[in-house]
């Protein structure tokens, strides 16, 4: 029997209760102790800042009863803090998991409205779908993991709330929230809110998440220190996506009117009036865009290696990046030497981002990629004749990009999207609430496609966000903007091990039985290893209690290419599937409309699975030490030990707490600085979580919690149970 012991001390509630943590470490997902209530509120938490920039954020990283567990959003949300408190913002909360409450979102004061007590906030969770009694029918919910009020927030929960106090900018970090059928009904909650940023389909929790490259890019960093201008919030949302997400997601930007399009955040630029809800709003997306992957013609037992052949990444190698876009000025480098800069333009809008660690690029020209739509343009007459403008222009400078490009012979037809704003309206049942016409354009996306041989006359494509190249055009067919630089990569032959550079197009096939490779297991078992664990695939989709895979195309294979900000040392290869999810009230706590239907979550859904059949191709950690449960005091020296198998070495470990955040790096760790997790008065187990990266950029984690005991400076009374 569990035995309790409460002490009251000055001004807090300390409680030290035996067997209240997890009895054992958890590989693979981090494990969040049982439901400890957040304290009320004080009522004059809600009140406006009166100016002050402020922030906050939620997230859930573990939701009870389920194993599909996600522990990214911990990252892309305080990344985010962090990042807006680096600009001189107030940090107002940073509520996790249990302590991430529905309520937050909803009108009423007292322990509703926190969120509308912040200029911007985040919340990282699954999107999911449930029944809105405002509206009186299925929509888009925000799905939450304790019953503060419940588990889902739907929008006529927060009918015309938004903004209404103080609030300029939300995100939801979720999939489908603003989802077709269900963008018109979250704009009625606008009532001052300028814009609302998420998704209109499936988004992936990828390390570290969208949140950390949204906060930077909306920043401007010193060019005479490092760095780079600030971007506007609409700039900056897609850019984290086209740089974080794999291909096809969809990121939507609601606004109230066109000129919000405009708005930075607080000290960085204009920020619009706030406006009143009049019934029209504005919807604008942007794709994550790459080709849809090449069918296989037949399925290998093997796919040859290919190797990441380093590139060095120096001020020669920017200026040669930078001569394409007409820069000529100084490289500068972020201090933690991961990035290059190089601008230009009158007032440097004209930005060339490059990642030291793969040589991936970003370019793009401020005043005119994502911006100012109330602009007339005059754009290419047609995709096509996009395309063709992007097709020359890479041509032209075949020999200073890098990477083999190979789009001229690629057998994968290049795609094109037009983008900018779309006007509709709010009212339930209008005919424009479908509406795909763009009112304001202001660029053509082309998206092109890498692929690679494997023997047999047979290629496959290359997906994942480094191995995009998008090319934006813009005004009188100016390059606006692209995204490349994907990796050198080669196959290692048997005879030697020597190496042998690949073909981007296919064109000069390889004889398989020649070069290295990994035994590749069957599609079936690939889909059943899925379905037993879905936190392997590569990039993890939503939670979901039934994946239905009817209709769709026949899984794939790929290689998977990490974002250009991270290390890998092969490219992986892996099964697409592609699926609709679905969540019901199955087992997840989920609320469907009636007992037992399952509501569609994400549609046409990639799902990159890993396809070899190597026993340990996957990393897994557990934490040695400490051990679960164990009670230690604040000060006290604590030493972090965790083991890792399988994956690809050498590994990155890193080290935080659910209380003091970043706490370092490495299999061993001490540390003295950890102190009570206190949340308005409640305490709760500071947990301790290790996240792994192993040389492929393939991630798992484990925690444990921790509890620490504060000081005892008078114990007026104990109660024993």
């Amino acid at each position: 029997m569990k035995k309790t012991y409460l002490f009251r001390s000055l001004g807090a509630l300390v409680l030290i209760a035996s067997a209240t943590f997890a009895s054992s470490p958890q590989h693979i997902r981090a494990q969040e102790p049982g439901p400890i209530q957040r304290a009320p509120m004080a009522a004059e938490a809600v009140e406006d800042d009166g100016g002050t920039a402020e922030v906050g954020v939620e997230w859930i990283t573990d939701w009870p009863g389920t194993a599909d567990d996600r522990a990214n959003w911990y990252y892309s949300a305080v990344n985010l803090y962090n990042e807006l408190k680096d600009a001189g913002w107030v940090g107002k909360f940073n509520w996790g998991n249990t302590n991430a409450w529905e309520r937050d979102f909803k009108p009423g004061g007292g322990n509703n409205s926190l969120i509308d007590t912040v200029d911007l906030a985040m919340i990282g969770t699954h999107g999911s779908s449930a029944y809105d009694s405002f509206w009186k029918k299925n929509l888009s919910s925000v799905y939450f993991s304790s019953n503060n009020d419940d588990w889902h927030l739907t929008p006529g929960e927060a009918y015309r709330f938004f903004g209404s106090n103080d609030l300029e900018w939300l995100a939801f970090d979720s999939c489908s929230v603003l989802r077709d059928d269900s963008r018109a009904y979250w704009h009625s909650t606008f009532n001052g809110l300028h814009l609302m940023l998420g998704f209109a389909n499936t988004m992936y929790v990828v390390y570290p998440g969208n949140g950390g490259v949204w906060g930077d890019q909306m920043r401007k960093k010193s060019w005479w220190i490092f760095g780079h201008g600030a971007k506007t919030v609409t700039q900056a949302w897609f850019s984290a996506v086209e740089d974080q997400q794999p291909s096809g997601v969809r990121a939507r930007v609601l606004a109230e009117e066109l000129n919000n399009y405009n708005d930075y955040m607080w000290g960085q630029g204009y920020v619009s009036p706030d406006y009143p809800n009049n019934g029209s709003y504005w919807y604008w997306d942007h794709v994550s865009g790459t080709p849809q992957p090449l069918q296989l013609k037949f399925v290998p037992p093997a796919m040859p290696i290919y190797k990441v052949q380093p590139r060095v990444v120096d001020d020669n190698y920017a200026k040669r990046v930078g001569f394409v876009f007409g820069l000529s000025g100084e490289v500068l480098q972020s201090p933690d030497g991961a990035e290059l800069y190089m601008a230009g333009g009158v007032d440097d809008t004209k930005q060339l981002k490059i990642n030291t660690v793969s040589g991936g690029f970003s370019f793009q020209d401020l005043n005119e990629l994502w911006t100012d739509p109330e602009r007339a343009r005059t754009l290419p007459p047609s995709g096509p004749r996009a395309e063709s403008i992007a097709t020359g222009f890479l041509a032209q400078y075949n020999d200073q990009l890098p990477g083999y490009l190979g789009w001229v012979q690629s057998p994968v037809t290049p795609t094109y999207e037009l983008e900018g704003p779309t006007t509709a309206s709010s009212l339930p049942g209008a005919s424009s609430l479908a509406a795909t016409e763009i009112t304001s354009p202001t660029n053509y996306t082309i998206s092109y496609a890498r692929v690679l041989p494997i023997g047999g006359g047979q290629n496959v494509s290359v997906v994942g966000p480094g191995a995009r190249l998008n090319v934006h055009v813009g005004d009188n067919g100016m390059i606006a903007g692209m995204k490349g630089g994907w990796r050198d990569v080669a196959t290692v032959q048997l005879a030697g091990a020597s190496v042998q550079p690949a073909a981007a197009d296919g064109a000069n096939d390889i004889q398989a039985t020649q070069v290295a490779s990994t035994p590749i297991k069957t599609a079936d078992q690939a889909w059943a290893d899925f379905l037993a664990n879905p936190s392997i695939a590569v990039a993890q989709v939503p939670l979901a209690s039934r994946y239905d895979t009817t209709g769709k195309p026949a899984p794939t294979l790929a290689y998977y290419e990490q974002p250009s900000s991270a290390n890998q040392s092969e490219l992986i290869p892996v099964w697409i599937f592609e699926a609709d999810l679905y969540t019901g009230t199955v087992s997840s706590g989920v609320q469907a409309t009636a007992p037992n239907e399952d509501v569609l979550i994400s549609s046409d859904t990639k799902i990159y699975v890993p396809a070899s059949s190597i026993a340990d191709a996957l990393p897994l950690v557990n934490i040695v030490s400490p051990v679960a449960g164990a009670v230690v005091n604040p000060g006290e020296v604590v030493t972090l030990t965790a083991e890792v198998t399988g994956g690809l070495a050498p590994y990155t470990l890193v080290w935080s707490s659910s209380a003091n955040g970043a706490l370092g790096t490495g299999e061993t760790l001490a540390v003295s600085t950890l102190t009570q997790d206190m949340k308005n008065g409640s305490l709760q187990p500071n947990t301790i979580q290790v996240d792994v990266i192993d040389a492929n950029g393939q991630t798992a984690s484990a925690a444990v919690p921790l509890g620490v005991i504060g000081p005892l400076r008078y114990v007026p009374l104990l109660l024993k149970q």
